[in-house]
């Protein structure tokens, strides 16, 4: 990655993100530069934070590195505090960034509910048998930046309710809709917008039967979408939350390429999938908390749609400045190098598309 660090154009660079005045304005309010002690600036620290991400330094190299290039004069030690305290500063920037490349993703949403979209990435360095960490975050839609990353080993499972707050609508893939913690979302005031796998949650119906989602998918199907009320059951406790399930049938292409995909995850993991799988696969499957009258099926499909930013920000980072290389286990430090690894992707291409169509969960907006 030293290749692409020697490679960058820092006059071009600042001058992208406003100019050395506004860098310092803006390090400054956000906390990183209230002693320009040890460091000449914030295009200096900026640098730094390029360098520790993109050149692979450790904070040892790092000190050595900055010193060479008379950038600054620190110990490793006061490298690390330097580069925590730069977390938020940076994730400012990419915010700036997105807000000015994806406005459309604001309409609608001020002075409602926030929307922050959750997901984990697995991040691990190369090689076989490899351990790995998850990358929880947390992206805040309404404002278009990343506001909590956590590491974590394994095994530490995937949660909707990571640091849910009052006012928030919570939205995110399959693997995040278990009941309990979906629960535990409503419990913190929040609200949820959740895609349903074709096996889980379990779903009842207002008399506490189970329901068949095969036989809901086709009712969709004939009338073009359906939309109940229903009870999300934690099979081992019981839990139980209420929700609506909104049934969406996707146009033939892309339920045909969802079903491509379907099949293909399927050879990859070694199993074998069911039919019904692989029709419902054609069909967009929401749980959410939130009232009909507000929010109708086409409006939450909408919504829903947006979450895929945080996917389009995870492989930017993996394909574009190696995600892959992170060794930050401490949480600003960690937050550091994500915001840094984006603002990165970001500055390396002309557009970001604020929908990408080739999203697997694309679904075209009413008329």
């Amino acid at each position: 990655m030293s290749e692409s660090l020697q490679a960058l154009d820092w006059d071009e660079l600042v001058g992208r993100l406003g100019s050395a005045e506004a860098l310092e304005a803006s390090a400054r309010e956000a906390g990183a530069l209230l002693r320009k002690r040890q460091v000449g600036g914030a295009v200096d620290l900026l640098r730094l934070c390029f360098a520790y991400v993109l050149g692979g330094f450790s904070l040892r190299t790092l000190a050595a590195w900055a010193e060479q290039r008379a950038l600054a004069s620190m110990s490793d030690v006061a490298m690390l505090k330097r580069l925590k305290g730069s977390a938020d500063w940076v994730g400012g920037l990419v915010a700036e960034l997105l807000a000015a490349r994806c406005p459309e993703a604001l309409t609608g949403v001020a002075g409602e509910l926030r929307l922050m979209a959750v997901d984990a990435t697995a991040v691990a360095p190369p090689g076989p048998k490899r351990d790995y960490w998850l990358v929880h975050t947390v992206f805040d839609l309404s404002r278009l930046q990343l506001c909590s990353v956590q590491v974590s080993d394994r095994r530490e499972a995937e949660r909707l309710s990571r640091g849910a707050k009052a006012g928030e609508l919570r939205i995110a893939d399959r693997a995040h809709a278990k009941a309990t913690d979906l629960c535990d979302v409503v419990a913190a005031g929040a609200d949820f917008l959740v895609r349903a796998a074709s096996n889980y949650p379990r779903l009842l119906d207002g008399n506490g039967q189970p329901l068949d989602r095969l036989t809901l998918c086709r009712e969709a199907g004939e009338k073009g979408g359906l939309d109940r009320a229903v009870r999300v059951q934690d099979g081992k406790s019981k839990a139980e939350v209420a929700a609506r399930l909104v049934i969406l049938p996707l146009p033939a292409e892309a339920a045909e390429k969802a079903r491509r995909a379907a099949r293909r995850a399927a050879s990859k993991a070694q199993y074998q999938p069911s039919q019904a799988g692989i029709e419902m696969a054609g069909h967009l499957v929401l749980l959410t908390s939130l009232a009909a009258d507000d929010w109708p099926p086409d409006r939450l499909a909408a919504t829903y749609r947006l979450r895929w930013q945080i996917e389009l920000a995870f492989k930017r980072m993996k394909s574009l400045v190696g995600l892959e290389d992170l060794r930050a286990k401490d949480a600003d430090l960690a937050r550091l190098w994500i915001n840094t690894a984006l603002l990165a992707a970001l500055l390396a291409e002309d557009d970001l598309p604020a929908l990408d169509p080739e999203a697997p969960d694309f679904l075209p907006l009413a008329a």
